[in-house]
């Protein structure tokens, strides 16, 4: 039976078969959403050829017009705060060189050198999934949101520039930035997720921007967590990056696109999931993976 499969099918079309029997496959999964935090390491340079407010213009760099105006003014308060108004330290919570390095970064962010977000993002996280085939990048760009303190959400072909903002920056006189696109990315977030099973690797603070409904079919939550001595969890905040990163790159590849199948998991550093340290409800799953 095989040879005559074999002599039927010629060792390139046998591999487009499989190809489009895989693609068929994924097609038939059920919709996903990953939902992760933009970092705060970023990669320098880029075209100059157009402008941020250029870019915002067109749809295939700017994936969600329709924050547009909520965009440009968290960073036009921002950039007048850390300007005009001379709170950058304040509002950057840094000092000394990492101040001055940051500003220069912030002020030239209207005009400056613009990359997609997948090549911005220098993270651990980013930098975790490793180098990825133009079919993973199609993948990441339909499937992955990218939560970002100043600029609300992205996509991974969006065009931006470098900057430096923290998470919940306060801006003095207008507010913190956390509380700004909490009133405006529900909607878009309840519209992205629609329908879909959410993998968020938010950290809590993010997490905390939008409450999914329940037009959201699963809403998966990833933390990874260290067992201290006493027998008590250290919820992983450096490493949980990387270690997002991992499980990430290993959702696309091995299209682990289940949670019940995300359970057998391990991660390079040892962390497996605990079902007695997790939590889970009708359309709910918090999923903490222990080391």
């Amino acid at each position: 039976m095989l040879a005559a499969l074999v002599v039927a099918f010629p060792p390139s079309k046998y591999r487009a078969l499989v190809v489009a029997f895989h693609n068929t496959f994924r097609m038939s999964q059920k919709k996903i959403r990953i939902l992760v935090a933009a970092s705060d390491r970023k990669q320098s340079g880029g075209t100059e050829a157009y402008s941020f407010r250029e870019a915002q213009e067109e749809r295939a760099w700017n994936r969600f017009p329709s924050i547009t105006p909520a965009r440009d003014e968290a960073v036009r308060e921002f950039l007048s705060a850390i300007n005009g108004q001379g709170h950058g330290e304040e509002v950057l919570r840094l000092a000394g060189a990492r101040l001055a390095q940051a500003t220069e970064k912030n002020l030239a962010f209207c005009h400056g050198r613009l990359l997609p977000v997948l090549e911005r993002e220098r993270g651990p996280l980013f930098s975790a999934l490793g180098a990825l085939s133009p079919d993973l990048v199609r993948r990441l760009s339909d499937e992955m949101v990218v939560v970002c303190p100043l600029l609300g959400i992205l996509a991974p072909t969006d065009m931006v520039p470098e900057y430096r903002c923290p998470v919940g920056a306060q801006i003095p006189g207008w507010g913190s930035l956390h509380t700004h696109w909490k009133k405006h990315l529900g909607p878009v977030l309840g519209r992205l997720c629609r329908n879909r099973r959410v993998f968020s690797f938010l950290p809590n603070r993010l997490r905390a921007l939008w409450t999914p409904g329940s037009s959201v079919d699963e809403f998966i939550s990833i933390q990874f967590a260290t067992r201290r001595t006493d027998g008590g969890l250290r919820v992983e905040n450096a490493g949980a990056g990387k270690l997002a990163g991992a499980m990430i790159r290993a959702m696309l590849d091995e299209d682990l696109l289940d949670p019940s199948q995300l359970m057998s998991w391990k991660a390079p550093s040892g962390h497996v999931y605990s079902a007695v340290h997790s939590e889970r409800s009708e359309g709910r799953w918090g999923m903490v993976f222990v080391r």
